[in-house]
C-alpha cells in the first residue's frame, strides 16, 4: 500500500498551487454553476472567454463545491514565464497536496530527463485510479502556457485519464490540444464568452443579492443594458452603487467617462498601454467598428491591429465582430471614456478625423457610415449625395430606426426635393408612430403629376399603416378597399390587423402565409416583425396563448439579434410575449420581458402592444400586493390613450381598473369608473372599433352587477358580451364570460359548478392557468368543491390543473423561483392531450358529429368547437379525419 511522503514541497512550486480568495459576492449565476457542475463529470471542461467574464471566479466556486462533495481538488495557475521545468513540477506539487500523491521531492528536479515525464504522468494516473475518489485538477489562465512539453504532458494525462480524473481549465483562447477528438468521444465540454455573459435574470439576481430585494427590475434592466452582461463592469458598478442612496438615479446617470468605471479604465487598462496606442484608441472612438487600417489612418500607428488584438485578449473591452476579418467593436462604456478624452482635442482636429474616416469608409463601400462622418466634418452636401443612395436600401432592409435618424438630420427642403427617399421616409414615419410626418410625405408623393399606380398604391398602404397605428380602423379599411391577390403581399400586414379587429383572426394568419409565399422579393425585417406580431396577436385573442408565445418568442429572438435588446421591434414582440407568458402562469418572465422597454412601447408601438404591456404590468403589480403601482400603470395607459386620441386605450384602462376593484368588492369605485366607460361609448368616436368597446363595457357592467348581487342584470350584460365575443372570435373573452356566469349564483350550486367546470376545461385546453385567478379569485372555495364534484370529472378537468389555478387564487401567492420558464410550458406536443380531448378524439374515431358529441358531454356545441380547434392544433391536423389518422400514426389511438 502506498504511503504519503512527508517530504516538503519546494516553496517555488507551492505558490503556484494556491487558489485565489473566494469572493462572497461573486457574479457567477447559479445556472452557469449548475451547467459547469454537470459538465465536470467529463474528462475535460474548458472555460474560454475574454478577460473580465469571471472564469477564475467560476473555478474558485466550483472548487468549493467539489471539495464539499468529497472530491479531491488540485489547483494550478499558469503564467507566461512557465516552461516544463516550472509548470510540470508545480502540477505534481498541486496533486501531491490534494490527494497525497506518493512522489518523493526529488521527482521535481527530474522533470525533463529522458523518460521521466512519461513515467511521472503514468504514475500520477495509476495512483489517482487506485484512489477511487473523484479527483480534479483546475488549471487557471492556461492561455499563458506556450511550452509544448508542458502542453503534451497535460494532454497525455487527459487522453489516458481514469474515469475518476477530470481536468477543468480556464483560458482566453481555445485549449492548445486537439479538442475535436475529445469532443467526438464525448469527453469534452466548453463554455464560451456568450455562455459566461450575464443574462437579464442573472443581473437581477446578483443585484438583489448585493443591494437587496427593493431594487426594481427596471433599474436592473437599465444596468444590464449599459454593461452588456459583462461581469467585470457589473462588479465595478455595483461596488459604487452600494455607497449610493438613490440607486435608480445613479444607474440612469451611469457613464464610462466619470466615477469608478472611468478610474478602472484609466488605471487598469490605459496605463498599461503605450501613449501612442492610447492616442490611437481615443482617435478611433469616433468609429462604430474599428478597422485596423482605418485606425492607422486616423492615428499613424502602424501596429493598430496588434493593439486591438491585445486589448481583446487582456481586457475584453474590444471584441471581434462576428463574420468580419480583424474588425473590432469597443464596449459602450469604454467608448464613453475614450470620447471624454477626445473632447480635449481642438474642434478642427476632430473635424479632420471625421473627414478622414468619411473618405476611407466611402472608398471601402461603407457609404452610410461615410455619410455620418461627412456630416460631422461639416461636409453636408457630400453626405446628402451619399445618403440618398443608401436610404432606400436601409428601408428595404427594414432598418427603419436608422432611416429616421437620418431624416431628423436632413433639412426638410432636401426631403421634399429628393423624390428617391420620400416613400422610404413615409414608411419609416408610419412604422415608428410619427403619423403627421407620414401623412405629409404621402401627400407630397400623391401630389406629384407623374406618380405611377404602384407608387400610389404604396402611398395608400402607408396611409393604412398610419391609420392602424392611430387605432382608426375605419380609415384603415378605406385605404385598402380592394384586395388584389397579386398585390396581396404588398399590404398583407394592413389586411391582417384589419381582419383581427373585424372578427376574423384566422384570416390574419392566412394573409401572412400569402405574404411569405407569394412575395416578389424577400420581406423586409420590419414587415416581417409586424406580420409576426399580427399572427401572435391573432392567437392570443383566440385564447391560444401557447401558440402566441411560440410566435412572439421566435420573433423576439430575431428582433434582439438584428436590432438589439432595447429596440422597438424587440419591445413590441416582448409586449405580446409578456401577455402570453402571464396567461400561461410564467408571471416573473412576463414582468422581466417588459423591463426597460415600456418607454419604447409607449412612444411608438401599436395600440394593441401598448394595451398588452400595461395591462400585464398592472396585473403583475397587483399580484405582488403593490396595488398603487398597478393603478399607476393603468393610469399611464389611459394617459397614453388620451395623448394619442385613441379611446380604446382609455377604455382598456378603465375596464381593467374596474376588474381590479371588482375582485376587491369596491362597488363605489367601480361605478365611478363606469361613468368614464359610458362617456366613451356615448361619444361615438370608436373609429371602427365599436364592437370591442362595447365588449369592454358589457364585461364591466356585469362585474358591477355582480357586486350589487343583481344576477339578472349580470346575465343580461354577459349575454350581450358573449354575442360580441363570438362575433369577434374573442376566445379568451369567452372563457372570461363563462367564468363570470358561474358567479351569477348566490351559492356554488350544481349549475354554477358545471359552468365553472366548462370554463376550466377550455382554460386547461389552452393552458390558461391564470384565467380564474384574474377573473374570479373568490372562486377558491368553488374550486375545492369542483375538485371533489362530478362536473370537473365530466368536463375532463385534471386535478393538477385545478390545483395550479387554486394556488394563484390564494392571497399572497407568489411564483416559485424554481418554476420552469415559459419557453418550455407553451410548447405543445401532439401526445399532450387532456382527458376531455382524448374523449373527443374517441368520439371522432366513431364518426360522431359536433351535436352528438355535445349531447354526450352535456355541453354546448360552441364548447365542442373550442375543444376541436385546440385538438386539431395539437395534432397538426387539417380536419377531423386527418386528426384521427394522425392520432393513430402517433400511437394515441389504437
Amino acid at each position: 500500500m502506498r504511503t504519503k511522503t512527508d517530504e516538503p514541497i519546494p516553496y517555488r512550486f507551492s505558490l503556484k498551487t494556491m487558489p485565489p480568495h473566494f469572493a462572497k459576492q461573486a457574479v457567477a449565476p447559479p445556472r452557469l454553476l449548475d451547467g459547469l457542475r454537470d459538465a465536470s463529470e467529463l474528462a475535460v471542461v474548458a472555460l474560454t472567454s475574454l478577460a473580465g467574464f469571471g472564469k477564475t471566479s467560476l473555478l474558485v466556486q466550483l472548487r468549493r463545491e467539489l471539495i464539499a462533495g468529497g472530491a479531491a481538488v488540485a489547483w494550478l495557475t499558469a503564467e507566461a514565464t512557465d516552461d516544463s521545468a516550472t509548470f510540470i513540477p508545480a502540477l505534481l506539487a498541486s496533486l501531491r497536496m490534494a490527494i497525497g500523491l506518493d512522489l518523493p521531492a526529488r521527482s521535481f528536479d527530474q522533470v525533463g530527463q529522458v523518460g521521466t515525464d512519461l513515467w511521472l504522468a503514468s504514475e500520477i494516473l495509476v495512483q489517482i485510479h487506485e484512489l477511487a475518489r473523484p479527483t480534479y485538477i483546475l488549471i487557471d489562465d492556461l492561455h499563458h502556457l506556450a511550452d509544448e512539453q508542458s502542453i503534451d504532458f497535460i494532454y497525455y494525462l487527459i487522453r489516458n485519464a481514469p474515469p475518476n480524473f477530470h481536468v477543468v481549465i480556464s483560458s482566453r483562447a481555445e485549449p492548445p490540444f486537439p479538442v475535436e477528438e475529445l469532443h467526438a468521444h464525448g469527453l469534452y465540454a466548453q463554455f464560451g464568452t456568450e455562455d459566461l455573459r450575464l443574462r437579464l435574470d442573472d443581473t437581477v439576481a446578483f443585484l438583489r443579492r448585493r443591494l437587496g430585494d427593493d431594487i426594481d427590475i427596471e433599474t436592473c434592466a437599465r444596468l444590464h443594458e449599459r454593461t452588456e452582461g459583462w461581469p467585470m463592469a457589473l462588479q465595478i458598478t455595483t461596488a459604487a452603487l452600494a455607497k449610493k442612496s438613490d440607486i435608480a438615479s445613479t444607474v440612469a446617470g451611469l457613464s464610462g467617462a466619470t466615477g469608478d468605471i472611468a478610474r478602472y479604465f484609466s488605471q487598469f487598462v490605459l496605463e498599461g498601454l503605450e501613449p501612442a496606442a492610447v492616442d490611437m484608441l481615443v482617435r478611433a472612438s469616433i468609429l462604430k467598428t474599428l478597422h485596423p487600417t482605418l485606425c492607422t489612418a486616423l492615428s499613424g500607428l502602424d501596429d493598430s491591429a496588434e493593439v486591438l488584438a491585445r486589448l481583446e485578449q487582456t481586457t475584453g473591452l474590444a471584441t471581434s465582430v462576428v463574420g468580419s476579418d480583424r474588425v473590432y467593436r469597443l464596449h459602450p462604456l469604454f467608448i464613453e471614456h475614450l470620447q471624454s478624452r477626445l473632447e480635449a482635442f481642438a474642434p478642427e482636429v476632430r473635424r479632420e478625423l471625421h473627414a478622414t474616416a468619411a473618405e476611407w469608409l466611402a472608398a471601402h463601400g461603407m457609404v452610410e457610415q461615410a455619410a455620418e462622418h461627412a456630416f460631422a466634418a461639416g461636409r453636408t452636401q457630400q453626405a446628402m449625395d451619399w445618403i440618398e443612395k443608401r436610404l432606400r436600401y436601409l428601408g428595404v432592409q427594414g432598418r427603419i430606426v436608422e432611416v429616421l435618424a437620418w431624416l431628423d438630420r436632413l433639412p426638410p427642403e432636401e426631403i421634399t426635393r429628393r423624390e428617391g427617399i420620400q416613400l422610404t421616409a413615409a414608411w419609416a414615419c408610419a412604422l415608428c408612430y410619427r403619423p403627421r410626418d407620414a401623412e405629409r410625405l404621402t401627400d407630397v408623393i400623391l401630389a406629384r403629376p407623374d406618380v405611377t399606380p404602384e407608387i400610389e398604391l404604396q402611398a395608400n398602404i402607408v396611409r393604412s399603416a398610419v391609420a392602424i397605428h392611430c387605432d382608426d380602423y375605419e380609415r384603415a379599411r378605406g385605404c385598402v378597399e380592394s384586395y388584389d391577390p397579386e398585390l396581396g403581399p404588398l399590404y398583407c400586414n394592413s389586411l391582417s390587423f384589419i381582419a383581427i379587429h373585424s372578427g376574423f383572426p384566422e384570416r390574419a394568419r392566412h394573409y401572412q402565409q400569402i405574404s411569405d409565399g407569394r412575395g416578389r422579393v424577400a420581406r423586409s425585417f420590419y414587415d416581417a416583425m409586424y406580420g409576426a406580431f399580427a399572427v401572435g396577436l391573432s392567437y392570443l385573442i383566440e385564447g391560444q396563448a401557447a401558440e402566441a408565445a411560440r410566435v412572439f418568442r421566435a420573433a423576439l429572438e430575431r428582433a434582439e439579434t438584428s436590432t438589439g435588446w432595447r429596440s422597438l421591434p424587440a419591445a413590441m414582440q416582448a409586449a405580446g410575449l409578456a401577455a402570453a407568458c402571464w396567461e400561461l402562469g410564467a408571471e416573473e418572465e412576463a414582468r422581466a420581458l417588459l423591463a426597460n422597454r415600456l418607454d419604447l412601447i409607449e412612444q411608438a408601438a401599436l395600440p394593441d402592444a401598448v394595451i398588452l404591456a400595461y395591462v400585464t404590468l398592472a396585473r403583475y403589480e397587483s399580484q405582488k400586493g403593490r396595488e398603487g403601482k398597478a393603478f399607476d400603470a393603468l393610469n399611464s395607459l389611459a394617459a397614453i390613450g388620451e395623448s394619442r386620441a385613441q379611446p380604446r386605450l382609455v377604455a382598456a384602462s378603465l375596464g381593467e381598473q374596474i376588474r381590479q376593484h371588482a375582485v376587491r368588492n369596491r362597488v363605489v369605485s367601480c361605478r365611478m369608473l363606469m361613468n368614464g366607460l359610458d362617456e366613451i361609448a356615448a361619444n361615438g368616436t370608436a373609429n371602427g372599433l365599436e364592437a370591442e368597446l362595447r365588449l369592454i363595457r358589457e364585461l364591466a357592467v356585469a362585474r358591477v352587477a355582480l357586486l350589487d348581487f343583481d344576477y339578472d342584470g349580470a346575465i343580461t350584460a354577459l349575454d350581450q358580451a358573449e354575442r360580441i365575443a363570438a362575433e369577434l372570435r374573442r376566445g379568451r373573452d369567452q372563457i372570461t364570460i363563462r367564468i363570470l356566469r358561474a358567479c351569477c349564483s348566490a351559492s356554488p350550486d350544481e349549475s354554477a359548478l358545471r359552468l365553472l367546470a366548462e370554463a376550466m376545461s377550455l382554460a386547461e385546453s389552452f393552458e390558461l392557468v391564470r384565467a380564474v385567478a384574474d377573473d374570479w379569485p373568490a372562486a377558491v372555495e368553488c374550486l375545492t368543491d369542483l375538485d371533489q364534484a362530478g362536473p370537473a370529472r365530466a368536463a375532463g378537468v385534471s386535478p393538477g390543473f385545478i390545483e395550479r389555478v387554486r394556488e394563484r387564487c390564494r392571497p399572497g401567492w407568489a411564483a416559485s423561483p424554481s418554476a420552469e420558464p415559459a419557453e418550455k410550458a407553451p410548447k405543445v406536443r401532439a401526445a399532450h392531450l387532456s382527458a376531455r380531448e382524448m374523449e373527443l378524439l374517441g368520439a371522432l374515431a366513431h364518426g360522431r358529429s359536433n351535436k352528438e358529441i355535445a349531447r354526450m358531454f352535456d355541453v354546448g356545441t360552441e364548447t365542442i368547437k373550442w375543444h376541436m380547434k385546440n385538438l386539431l392544433s395539437k395534432l397538426n391536423a387539417a380536419n377531423r379525419r386527418h386528426a384521427v389518422d394522425r392520432a393513430r400514426l402517433l400511437g394515441i389511438l389504437d
